[in-house]
């Protein structure tokens, strides 16, 4: 909990430092290999030389706040990079869980709030992970945005302008 809220208080402050240009098939594909080294069963799709002027070290905390997500409250995880024609590229993280009631998808984003009530952290967390990656993204000059999927589940999109 302290490390989260630490995190979430350095946030902006983080990303002033240097930026570069980041290679996301690269970043995306070592935090797969990273959670498949550690049992956990995810795949990647995306590709290859998508390249983007960012802070790295902050796109990899939001990452990691989403697979950690969907891998805690779904299962058929899927990350994505999609680079589309007019400059914008988005970066999914999709899930086959129980999505997240249609009248809490703005609110997760909100420091320590949480769905589920009790304070078991087996069946929720901190209520900062979600506020975390999205005080990054706008950082970042991104958008993360959160919607339910057809079938059952979570899709989180960041998205960027290149």
């Amino acid at each position: 909990l302290v490390k989260q809220g630490l995190a979430l208080a350095r946030g902006r402050d983080e990303i002033g430092k240097q930026q570069c240009q980041t290679d996301l098939h690269a970043l995306i594909d070592s935090l797969v290999c990273d959670y498949s080294d550690a049992g956990s069963s995810l795949r990647f799709s995306g590709e290859r030389g998508v390249t983007i002027l960012t802070h790295p070290q902050a796109l990899r905390r939001i990452m990691i706040n989403l697979i950690d997500n969907g891998l805690k409250f779904g299962e058929d995880v899927e990350v994505a990079i999609d680079a589309q024609p007019s400059n914008r590229i988005a970066i999914t993280v999709s899930d086959r869980g129980p999505g997240i009631p249609d009248e809490h998808l703005k609110s997760v984003f909100l420091p320590f709030y949480r769905i589920e009530a009790s304070r078991n952290r087996e069946t929720g967390g901190t209520g900062l992970g979600l506020a975390i990656a999205q005080q990054l993204a706008s950082a970042l000059r991104g958008t993360l945005t959160l919607a339910n999927r057809d079938g059952g589940g979570l899709e989180a999109r960041l998205e960027f302008s290149s």
